[in-house]
C-alpha cells in the first residue's frame, strides 16, 4: 500500500553545452509556465498541493534544499490524474547538429511509480494543442503494486531528440496520466545543441574489496553525449603513481547510445593495500572533448586479508498511528529466521519513539511510513526485506563484529555494552560504532499503544495476508483484528529500537579511528544506560530477558552500515534457576527467571517423565561449548535451534554436522526429532 507523504529526495542538476532553454525549478514553477488541472480530483493527503503540477522545496539527503515540479495521482476517492505543465515558447534554430531535450524524473514510491507522457506543440500551450504522439512516455501500464512502467525511484535523466522540429517554434507538455500511482517528481529540463565528439564517462565498476593477491578489471560505461558517431576514445587510468592508457579503436557508438569498456590494463593488488584509481576520458575520435566536467570519475580498491561474513540491518520506519504499518511488522517476523539478517523498528510518533533516530533515518529511507531499508543503502517497501536482504548480504566488506558483551546491572538499573571489531583491510575514511537497544513482546495497556490496523475487517487494506508465522505471536492475524488494535492482543511490539548509542543515527565519536583504519581489531565501550531512558519506559517497563544489543560499523560519509552483529543480554547477578522440560529434565535457562528456584524443586516435579522420553531415541550432541560447527550423533528427522527467548533460529533436516558460525555467542536449545518425540538438549555457542 502506498506510503504517506513526507518526501526527501536527492536531486541532479544537468549541465549543458549550447543551451537553448534550461529550467532547474529552484525558485519554483515560473510562472512563464502554463499548468492545467484536468482531472480536478482531491489529492489524498492535505500535503499535496491541489495544482496540477506544483514547486515544492526538498532537502535532499546531503542537505542541500532543492526544488521540482510534482503532480499527484493519489487521490480520495480513487481517480486517473490529468495534470500538464506546458513550457513557455522555445525557438529551435537551423543547425546542422543534433538537438536534444533532456529532464530527469523520479516516482516517489518505487511500488506506485507515476509515469510522464511528453508532447510538442507548435501552436499553444493548451492540452487541445497537443495533438501529435508522445516523444517520451513511461506512463504504467498496469495498476500497481509494482506496475509494468513508471519512472524509477530515483532521479534518473532522460533524453529525447527534438532535430525534426529545427526552426521551428515549439511548446513542449509534461503530463502525468497516471491511475492511482502517487508523485511523480520532474526536474532539470534543458534544450541544448549536440556537440561533436561530447562522450561522458557514466559509471566505474571497480571491485571495492578484494582478497590480495588480486587482479582487479578497470571497466565501466562511456555514454556518447554528442551528435555524431564516435569511433575511437583514448582512456586513461591511474593509482596517482603510474598512469596507463587504452587506445579504444573500432567503436560504433551512435548519439545517445553506450559503450561497456574494460580497460587493457588491469590493477594488481599484491598486497592488503588501498589504491584510489581515478579513469578519464583524454581524447573522443582523436579530438578534446568540448565538455570535459563529465570526464573524469574515481574510486577506490582495497585488498583484504580475508572475507568476513556479511550482515545485514533491516530497519522499518514505523508508528502506532499507521494502519499501514502491521506489514511491516509482519515482514520483520519473517525475517527472524534468517539468521544473517538483524530487523530494528524505528518508531515515529508514538511512546517508543527516539526522536534522534526517527528524526534522522528519512534521510536513507525517504518517503513516508511504512518504509524499510537494509543497510541504510537499499531501500523499499518492507516487505520486501527479503529481496533487499538477498540483493545486500552477498556484498563483499572490510571489517566484522566478532564479540558483544551486553549485560545488564539488576543492582543499577543499567545497561553495558562493550564491542570488539575487526577490520581485514586498511580503510580510508570516517567510521564508528552504534549500539541499539531493542526489546521483543513489548506492550502497554495505555490506548496510545494501540496499533491502527487497515488490515481488519472492512479496511482497505483486508485483501492482503497479515498474519504472523505460526512460532511469532501466535500467529497472530490483523485481517481478523479491529481497528486500534491493543499490543497485548497480538503478543506485543517485536524488534522495538529502544535506546541509540550517543542519540546520534551515525554511531560514537571517537570509537573507531579517523580518517583510516588500519587491519586490527578495536574495542569499545559504550555509555552505560539507564533503563529508566530507554523509549517507552513509563508504560511498559523493561523485560531484559527479551532484549539484545545490536553493534553496527557505519561509514558516516555515506551512512552505509557496513556490518554488524547482535547478543542477548545477560545479567551481572543472575540466580541459578531451574524449568522442567518434559524430555531432558531440569534446564537452567540462563535468565533467572525459572519456575523453580532449586535443582530439587525441579526434581521432584520432573524427573519421571524426562526419563520416559529419554529412553525413545539416543542421540549425542557435541562439542558443548560449540564453535562453528555442532555434530548430531543419533537417529533424527530433523533439528530447529532456538534461543533463550524462544525465538527460532535455525532450521536443520537430518544432518550429522550443522553450521552454527552466523549465530551470536550465547546459551540456545537444540529440538531434536524424529517421527515420534522430541528431544531438548542445552548448548552453549562461544567464539
Amino acid at each position: 500500500m502506498k506510503r504517506l507523504f513526507t518526501l526527501a529526495l536527492v536531486l541532479t542538476t544537468a549541465i549543458g553545452y549550447a543551451q537553448i532553454f534550461s529550467e532547474d525549478f529552484n525558485a519554483g514553477i515560473p510562472s512563464t509556465f502554463t499548468l492545467t488541472d484536468v482531472d480536478g480530483l482531491t489529492p489524498s493527503s492535505t500535503n499535496f498541493s491541489v495544482a496540477s503540477f506544483f514547486g515544492n522545496t526538498l532537502t535532499s539527503s546531503a542537505g542541500v534544499a532543492n526544488d521540482c515540479a510534482q503532480s499527484v495521482s493519489w487521490f480520495n476517492p480513487v481517480g486517473q490524474a490529468d495534470d500538464w505543465m506546458v513550457t513557455p515558447a522555445i525557438i529551435i534554430p537551423n543547425t546542422t547538429l543534433g538537438l536534444v531535450l533532456e529532464f530527469t524524473a523520479i516516482a516517489y514510491e518505487a511500488a506506485f511509480s507515476d509515469g510522464v507522457e511528453v508532447y510538442i506543440s507548435t501552436t499553444g500551450t493548451s492540452p487541445a494543442d497537443f495533438t501529435g504522439t508522445a516523444i517520451y512516455n513511461s506512463t504504467p501500464t498496469t495498476p500497481g503494486p509494482n506496475p509494468t512502467g513508471g519512472e524509477l525511484d530515483v532521479w534518473t535523466k532522460r533524453s529525447v531528440s527534438l532535430s525534426s522540429y529545427m526552426g521551428q517554434t515549439i511548446y513542449i507538455a509534461f503530463r502525468n496520466n497516471s491511475n492511482d500511482m502517487n508523485i511523480l517528481g520532474i526536474d532539470d529540463i534543458i534544450v541544448k545543441e549536440l556537440q561533436d565528439n561530447e562522450a561522458e564517462l557514466t559509471s566505474l565498476d571497480i571491485t571495492p574489496f578484494s582478497v590480495s593477491p588480486a587482479t582487479i578489471d578497470i571497466s565501466g560505461v562511456i555514454t556518447n553525449q554528442g551528435g555524431n558517431v564516435i569511433t575511437a576514445i583514448d582512456l586513461i587510468w591511474t593509482d596517482g603513481i603510474n598512469s596507463y592508457t587504452d587506445n579504444l579503436t573500432g567503436l560504433n557508438i551512435s548519439p545517445g547510445g553506450s559503450y561497456n569498456f574494460i580497460h587493457s590494463d588491469q590493477l594488481i593488488l599484491a598486497t592488503p593495500i588501498s589504491a584510489n584509481i581515478t579513469v578519464t576520458i583524454d581524447l573522443v575520435n582523436g579530438n578534446t572533448d568540448p565538455n570535459l566536467n563529465n570526464n573524469t570519475l574515481t574510486a577506490a580498491a582495497v585488498g583484504l586479508t580475508s572475507i568476513p561474513n556479511k550482515v545485514t540491518v533491516g530497519e522499518e520506519k514505523t508508528g502506532a498511528w499507521c494502519g499501514w504499518c502491521p506489514r511491516g511488522a509482519v515482514a520483520l517476523a519473517e525475517m527472524e529466521a534468517t539468521s544473517s539478517f538483524i530487523g530494528i523498528a524505528v518508531h515515529n510518533s508514538d511512546p517508543m519513539t527516539i526522536s534522534a533516530y526517527d528524526g534522522n533515518l528519512g534521510a536513507y529511507i525517504p518517503g513516508g511510513y511504512p518504509g524499510g531499508g537494509v543497510d541504510r543503502v537499499l531501500e523499499d517497501d518492507p516487505s520486501n526485506f527479503s529481496t533487499m536482504h538477498a540483493t545486500r548480504v552477498t556484498d563483499i566488506v572490510p571489517c566484522a563484529v566478532n564479540s558483544i558483551n551486553a549485560i545488564f546491572d539488576q543492582a543499577t538499573n543499567k545497561i553495558s555494552v562493550t564491542s570488539d571489531v575487526e577490520f581485514f583491510g586498511n580503510i580510508a575514511g570516517n567510521f564508528r560504532l552504534s549500539c541499539v537497544i531493542v526489546e521483543d513482546d513489548l506492550q502497554s495497556s495505555n490506548s496510545s499503544w494501540d496499533q491502527v490496523n487497515y488490515y481488519g475487517p472492512g479496511g482497505s487494506g483486508n485483501s492482503s495476508n497479515m498474519t504472523f508465522p505460526p512460532s511469532i505471536n501466535n500467529g497472530f492475524s490483523f485481517n481478523t483484528a479491529n481497528s486500534p488494535t491493543p499490543s497485548a492482543n497480538f503478543g506485543g511490539y517485536d524488534h522495538v529500537a529502544r535506546s541509540l548509542s550517543n542519540n546520534d543515527i551515525l554511531g560514537d565519536v571517537g570509537s573507531l579511528p579517523s580518517g583510516i583504519v588500519n587491519i586490527g581489531t578495536y574495542n569499545h565501550a559504550f555509555t552505560d544506560v539507564s533503563v529508566n531512558t530507554l523509549a517507552g519506559y513509563n508504560d511498559a517497563g523493561f523485560n531484559w530477558t527479551k532484549a539484545h544489543a545490536v553493534v553496527m560499523i557505519i561509514n558516516t560519509t555515506t551512512g552505509e552500515i557496513l556490518n554488524a552483529e547482535k547478543a542477548a543480554l545477560t545479567s551481572s547477578n543472575i540466580s541459578d534457576s531451574w524449568d522442567c522440560d518434559p524430555i531432558n529434565g531440569c534446564i537452567d535457562p540462563g535468565t533467572g527467571s525459572g519456575t523453580y528456584s532449586t535443582l530439587t524443586a525441579c526434581t521432584m516435579q520432573c524427573n519421571v517423565n524426562a526419563i520416559q522420553e529419554n529412553n525413545e531415541f539416543s542421540v549425542n550432541i557435541y562439542p558443548n561449548p560449540v564453535k562453528d560447527v555442532l555434530i548430531i550423533d543419533g537417529e533424527y528427522t530433523s533439528a530447529n535451534i532456538y534461543d533463550v527467548f524462544g525465538k527460532l533460529v535455525l532450521i536443520t533436516k537430518n544432518q550429522k554436522t550443522i553450521d552454527v558460525s552466523d549465530l551470536s555467542n550465547g546459551v540456545y536449545f537444540v529440538n531434536i526429532n524424529n517421527n515420534k518425540t522430541t528431544k531438548v538438549k542445552k548448548i552453549t555457542i562461544t567464539k
